[in-house]
């Protein structure tokens, strides 16, 4: 297994800019496909919630008593106008700070989730008390006791559900939230088709009572696909986590309010200054324009929702959100308008002929509303939330004012003529806001010659990095390095090592010369002349964040510690990288590595020569072994502590080989270093899982002979030898494994959801909890022979050599063991986090495994 590294892992943004885009509009559709799907899921929700919605109000308008339909319609009204404004503007700021929240995410929202309820708890009282106080017919309309209750548990139920909602909108779940509507549609409708064939006659508790069941069984349901899918940890509400966020809330809650209330008093105003009759048209009408609004409405919630974790790409976001509004939108209001009064007459002529006229005037303003949609949504990213909602609040009582305004003239047209002359303005006032974000120039644009999108197979690996730390060295420094690297550039500017790393937008940017000498200071750091501790490098390697430089160096006291993103390559195009540039330092030169080329297809192509010609191989090439499901056990609160233990030796590999001589021949060493390692951690009491572990391998064995491929080529399938503590288990499994060649259908397979579906740029964030008694997840990785570095410019003999390969990511119980064998040296590191593991029993398993392979393996028979 040459040439491969271990880093299995889980999203999160980019910290640069997305460039300027290439590929056509594919590609370019492919960068958004988090909009359209979240955008997406909401329009979805909201038509199947509109469709499921008629036909349960038409069966109980034919199952129950015309008094018992009131009841449960003013109790469904107050649930959402009470529910809305319990809210408390708490799902607006769940979906502005989870986007960049690292860790209890759910505490946060459980948190919220208590407090909307709470508030529309007192809501649905208030609500309660003024019904028995001041209206009787609101009184009426409660019911009795029961009845009652039920309503204000249903308004503090419905006011969390819909920040549940919103909370999965800022998780960009969006479709997580459209199964738990969809559910909630087709569970109280099912209900009701129940309670209509019983000999009973229905009352507007029981009507209300199949919303509440709904509403519980949508979320039941939700928990279990979330519990499933590994997202929830811990849910305990802790009042704590809203320290500091008070004032934001309140300004998404007064921004919420401003938007929400005025359009839903337009009603009452036409109402008052005309006539019922006249609303009834007019509300007709303005549901057909909410139709439309529901476009802009929902790309831009979730333009919020995904700028928020990324505003470095809310340029982009905003363009294609724009795209599709306008693009799709507008041509739908155009018909609108040109068929105002037919559309009227489907509800009937009287509607035709009173607010046909409306509608075309309504149906215009459709532009107004993706820029005042878009306007809130920018404002919200950039934490300009009080100023939107303070002008959101004038624009709201200007529109009121309008319509009393052109009512008072006495017509429905003159009405909506003079709000949509407010709109107007209000889009003339709101729009550069916008303009300026779409127009903007991103940093560095200026500087970037062009760009290159990254393949499928660098996307797959975009999330992953890798360290190779060696040492001691002579002759070398961050200086010369960073010369060698400027020499590079200017042979080949657009070489992915001297190019700036898009993850937001998945490309190459290839920088100019005097941009690339900038950055190439912050990409190599001088760690001085002094006493290096090489693995305080790798370390602090492990702990930076992901950053834009493919290419990160630490260099110091004799020693070079390289990070680089698996989007540039795995082990053997880092090590021709890492040989060129410390060769090139020590000469004094600049760095040179022939382009290569980028076999786009070399994936299929493999994968038809293993399969595609010999049907005989296809049940076994698409059949493959998945991770067990971890069991559920008792949890505690937990926090990546990622590090790494290395240990080498230079007489063990001799020892290995006269024990595999007589008791395991033709067994690999790599066989016997994972054998002895895993058996290494049950003598130290580290009780690992022996059920089987991941076995990172190279694909290049599969490509045609003369196909370079100089970007990751590995994939890490789970195995289940008969015994991990046994060397020829190990070794049997490996190469059957590899005989098959299944894992170029795992690579397939991968890079086609990455194609549908998108990848991340950042892993997924580590978990907040741990089992109490966690359990060693182990992944191997053996790197083969790195005599490749043999001409280094070396400081010391190949005994006293530091050759470290280490990944970056882990999970929270998982130990990486990476081998490589170099001058004869056998070469162990070991990846875990420490806040799981005690870090000297990890590093006393390397050293057992050091001395004595043979003695751990031959104790577990």
């Amino acid at each position: 297994m040459e040439n491969s590294v271990a880093e299995a892992a889980p999203r999160s943004p980019d910290p640069g800019p997305a460039g300027p885009a290439r590929g056509g509009l594919v590609a370019a559709l492919r960068g958004h496909l988090d909009l359209f799907l979240n955008a997406g899921s909401l329009m979805a929700t909201t038509a199947i919630t509109s469709l499921f919605g008629f036909a349960y109000w038409w069966v109980a308008a034919r199952a129950a008593p015309a008094e018992a339909v009131g009841q449960a319609s003013a109790a469904v009204s107050a649930m959402t106008l009470i529910g809305t404004i319990g809210m408390f503007g708490m799902g607006t700021m769940l979906i502005s700070d989870l986007g960049s929240l690292r860790g209890r995410k759910w505490e946060l929202i459980s948190t919220c989730l208590l407090v909307a309820g709470s508030a529309a708890t007192l809501g649905g009282l208030g609500y309660v008390a003024l019904a028995h106080l001041a209206a009787p017919g609101l009184q009426h309309a409660l019911g009795g006791t029961a009845a009652t209750a039920l309503l204000v548990f249903a308004i503090a139920l419905n006011a969390m559900t819909l920040v549940l909602d919103e909370a999965l909108v800022g998780l960009l779940q969006g479709p997580l939230q459209l199964m738990r509507n969809a559910w909630f549609s087709v569970v109280k409708l099912v209900l009701l088709g129940l309670l209509a064939v019983l000999p009973i006659t229905l009352t507007g508790g029981e009507l209300l009572l199949t919303w509440v069941a709904g509403m519980v069984l949508s979320v039941a349901i939700l928990g279990r696909a979330l519990r499933r899918k590994g997202m929830v940890d811990s849910v305990r509400p802790r009042l704590s986590l809203l320290r500091g966020r008070g004032q934001a809330t309140f300004d998404h809650n007064l921004l919420n309010l401003a938007t929400y209330l005025p359009r839903a008093a337009l009603p009452l105003v036409v109402t008052a200054v005309l006539s019922a009759e006249a609303n009834a048209s007019f509300y007709t009408a303005f549901m057909v324009l909410s139709f439309l609004a529901m476009v802009p409405g929902n790309v831009a919630l979730t333009l919020f929702a995904v700028a928020s974790g990324d505003k470095a790409a809310l340029r982009s976001k905003v363009r294609m959100g724009l795209l599709i509004c306008l693009g799709v939108g507008f041509p739908a209001s155009l018909v609108v308008v040109f068929a105002a009064k037919p559309i009227m007459g489907l509800f009937g002529a009287s509607y035709a002929e009173s607010a046909g006229t409306a509608l075309m005037i309504l149906a215009l303003t459709y532009v107004p509303f993706v820029f005042h949609h878009f306007f809130l949504a920018i404002s919200r990213v950039q934490g300009r939330v009080r100023g939107a909602g303070i002008f959101s609040v004038f624009a709201g009582v200007a529109e009121l004012v309008a319509a009393w305004y052109g009512g008072s003239r006495g017509s429905l047209t003159e009405l909506v003529t003079w709000v949509a002359l407010v709109m107007a303005a209000e889009t003339v006032l709101v729009a550069p806001t916008v303009l300026r974000v779409v127009f903007a120039r991103p940093p560095l644009e200026e500087n970037i010659m062009s760009t290159t999108s990254l393949t499928l197979r660098e996307r797959a690996w975009l999330p992953l990095e890798y360290i190779r730390t060696v040492g001691p060295l002579t002759g070398i420094t961050a200086e010369r390095l960073r010369e060698a690297l400027i020499g590079l550039h200017a042979a080949d500017p657009a070489h992915r090592a001297v190019s700036r790393l898009d993850r937001a937008g998945a490309k190459w940017l290839h920088l100019d010369a005097p941009a690339f000498a900038a950055y190439v200071r912050e990409a190599v750091t001088d760690l001085g002349d002094g006493p290096a501790d090489f693995d305080e490098m790798t370390r602090q390697l492990q702990a930076e964040p992901r950053g834009h430089h493919p290419v990160r160096i630490l260099a110091g006291g004799g020693y070079v510690a390289m990070k680089v993103a698996h989007a540039y390559g795995d082990a053997g195009p880092v090590n021709t990288l890492l040989r060129e540039l410390v060769r090139a330092a020590g000469d004094e030169r600049a760095a040179v590595i022939a382009p290569s080329v980028r076999h786009r297809w070399a994936l299929p192509k493999a994968w038809w020569k293993q399969f595609g010609t010999k049907p005989g191989r296809w049940k076994e090439g698409l059949s493959f072994a998945r991770p067990p499901h971890p069991q559920e056990s008792p949890t505690r609160p937990w926090a990546a502590g990622l590090t790494v233990r290395t240990d080498r030796s230079a007489e063990v590999l001799g020892s290995m080989r006269t024990w595999r001589d007589q008791y395991a021949p033709g067994v690999t060493t790599s066989a016997i270093t994972f054998a002895a390692f895993a058996s290494a951690l049950r003598e130290l009491g580290l009780n690992p899982d022996l059920s089987g572990g991941t076995f990172l391998a190279d694909a290049r064995r599969y490509v045609d002979k003369g196909v370079s491929i100089d970007s990751n080529f590995c994939m890490g399938p789970f195995l289940s030898p008969p015994s991990l503590t046994d060397p020829q288990a190990i070794h049997t499994t490996l190469k059957a494994e590899l005989a098959t060649g299944r894992i170029l259908t795992m690579m397939l397979l991968r890079e086609g959801k990455i194609a549908v579906a998108g990848a991340p740029g950042l892993p997924e964030e580590y978990p907040a909890e741990l089992p109490i008694e966690p359990r060693p997840r182990l992944t191997f990785s053996n790197q083969g022979r790195h005599d490749v570095l043999a001409d280094l410019p070396w400081a010391v003999e190949a005994a006293g050599r530091v050759n470290q390969s280490v990944p970056t990511l882990n999970g929270p119980e998982g130990i990486t063991l990476t081998t490589s064998e170099m001058g004869g040296v056998l070469h162990l590191e070991a990846t875990f986090h420490a806040s799981t593991y005690d870090p000297a029993v990890v590093a006393r398993a390397l050293r057992l495994v050091c001395t004595d392979p043979a003695a751990l393996i031959m104790a577990t028979r």
